[in-house]
């Protein structure tokens, strides 16, 4: 199985990525005469790669910010009711959408003259539906935002449920609760920190998805500054061939801080292990 693992998932993914490391030195692709780093010269001189980076990591780190916290506040005042067949059930409908069926639902609610516009309009709320604020192609990247969390919340409440199953915490919460702890004690410093500790491998692959998203970005985001995935795909598609090196640097550059986030989260791990024996 591992074989099959390196030959048609690993092995692909790196063929690409050498690819594309030498197309960014020059030594691949059409434009290829040689060995070159004026595409890397160009490209990290680009404040607009920087802006993309900044953009696509400030909106990752709080859409799983925000789904946690939203996530254990909901777990904590609900987790009878999330208990109930039916209702775990239609927790689990938000994870079939699509990301691009989730950014059409959300152009249709979020804009202008989408839904909340005109029922705001309909009370009173506003005098025109242009009056709604701009929640699509917003500077501020709300509409990305809020998207992301509709995506996200019910993937991290249901994850939350089931650790919380897994690691037996209403046993956990008795035993703190016969030492004279109160409610908000055992939240604080049982139940929070080993749900964190058991969540966070999901949060960093999933702060990773986000930081990669492209329909939702491309959909309801700007142009400029756009997420990391939109910048590379107007780089690659746009008629200027001189912006495929860049591209291919851009992507490079995006893979490297991925690698390297991954690889600091297993040493910081490994650190852990090796100092709790």
């Amino acid at each position: 199985m591992i074989i099959f693992f390196l030959l048609f998932g690993v092995l692909p993914l790196a063929a690409g990525l050498v690819f594309t490391l030498l197309y960014s030195l020059g030594l691949a692709g059409s434009l290829g005469e040689g060995f070159t780093l004026q595409y890397w010269h160009a490209a990290l001189r680009d404040g607009e790669l920087w802006q993309s980076l900044a953009l696509s990591a400030a909106v990752s780190i709080a859409a799983v910010l925000l789904s946690t916290l939203a996530a254990f506040a909901v777990l904590f005042a609900c987790r009878p009711l999330l208990e109930q067949k039916r209702v775990h059930y239609l927790l689990h409908w938000p994870l079939a959408m699509p990301p691009v069926v989730a950014a059409f639902v959300s152009f249709q609610w979020l804009g202008n003259s989408g839904v909340l516009s005109r029922v705001a309009h309909a009370l009173g709320w506003s005098a025109d539906t242009g009056d709604f604020p701009a929640l699509i192609n917003d500077p501020y990247y709300l509409g990305v935002l809020l998207t992301l969390l509709l995506l996200s919340f019910p993937f991290f409440l249901l994850l939350l449920l089931n650790h919380y199953r897994s690691a037996q915490m209403g046993e956990l919460a008795q035993l703190a609760a016969t030492l004279g702890a109160g409610a908000g004690q055992i939240r604080r410093h049982v139940a929070i920190p080993v749900l964190l500790q058991r969540m966070r491998p999901t949060l960093l692959l999933y702060f990773v998805f986000l930081f990669g998203a492209f329909e939702v970005a491309l959909l309801l985001g700007r142009q400029s500054p756009a997420m990391i995935s939109v910048f590379i795909h107007r780089k690659f598609n746009k008629f200027n061939l001189l912006d495929l090196p860049v591209a291919n640097v851009a992507t490079v550059v995006y893979a490297l801080f991925i690698v390297a986030l991954i690889a600091a989260f297993l040493q910081l791990a490994r650190d852990k292990n090796t100092a709790g024996t």
